[in-house]
């Protein structure tokens, strides 16, 4: 029987790449976003490239859409092996100028959502012995300024997730965490973002292409991964802030003052 993933945030980036990648290996993959276009055009990609495609147009953040992806996932396929919560939207400015209705639709989309999906989908999951794939940011352990409300809500999912991989162990089902750096997608064309600054860039960094980070998700997946940190440079910040917290904190205040604060 194929394999069976289902990708929230599949119409571009991260979510296409993922749904490209299992295509090759002859899987079914059910897309959620937003767009029915765009999520036909990646769904006629994925036939293409071997796999099948169901697209499922809706808002992660409305119960309807989650309920309606998951049955028609099982409907479709009668089985569900990776659920890939990969949805998210930035939000930088300052936390002085944070308007707290923004804060709580990035909440609702980068953090009720991956929960509340896993909670539909927990049972064909732990049927499949299944892996649970949780898209965070290297914003969700270390943070600098003018990301704070986006890089709050990667905290949150990184708890989220460390509570849900031992509380999961018994079933079988696996919670892999990953940590992208920059990465070159539309996601700060869609962030919330004031004074068009989306805050601290290390010099010279080069974004990661979304075929590279899929393609390390897929491997880990297969592995059976905890967490994925997918670039020297994630793994150096990560490294940093655990293990030289004091210094980290310094030069945070450093990028603050060079920005104004």
């Amino acid at each position: 029987m194929a394999f069976v993933v289902v990708i929230t945030g599949a119409s571009s980036g991260i979510g296409r790449s993922l749904a490209l990648a299992w295509a090759k290996r002859g899987a079914s993959v059910v897309l959620s976003a937003r767009g029915q276009e765009a999520l036909e055009r990646v769904a006629a990609e994925v036939r293409a490239a071997g796999g099948d495609a169901l697209p499922v147009a809706g808002d992660v953040t409305v119960e309807e859409h989650r309920a309606a992806l998951c049955e028609r996932a099982l409907g479709a396929y009668g089985r569900l092996d990776v659920l890939v919560n990969n949805a998210g939207r930035g939000y930088y400015a300052p936390t002085l100028e944070i308007e707290p209705e923004k804060l709580e639709e990035i909440y609702r989309l980068n953090v009720v959502a991956p929960v509340r999906l896993a909670q539909l989908a927990i049972e064909p999951l732990t049927a499949a012995k299944g892996t649970i794939v949780m898209v965070s940011s290297i914003a969700g352990l270390a943070v600098a300024p003018r990301i704070g409300p986006y890089a709050s809500s990667k905290f949150a999912l990184e708890a989220l997730s460390m509570t849900l991989r031992a509380e999961l162990a018994s079933r079988g089902v696996r919670v892999l965490v990953v940590r992208p750096g920059p990465v070159a997608t539309p996601f700060h064309e869609h962030a919330v973002v004031i004074d068009n600054d989306v805050g601290y860039r290390p010099p010279g960094h080069k974004a990661q292409s979304p075929d590279e980070v899929a393609g390390r998700i897929v491997r880990a997946v297969d592995a059976g991964s905890e967490v994925l940190e997918t670039s020297l440079f994630v793994k150096a910040a990560s490294l940093a802030v655990r293990v030289a917290p004091g210094p980290a904190r310094w030069f945070s205040k450093r990028m603050a003052r060079r920005s104004g604060f």
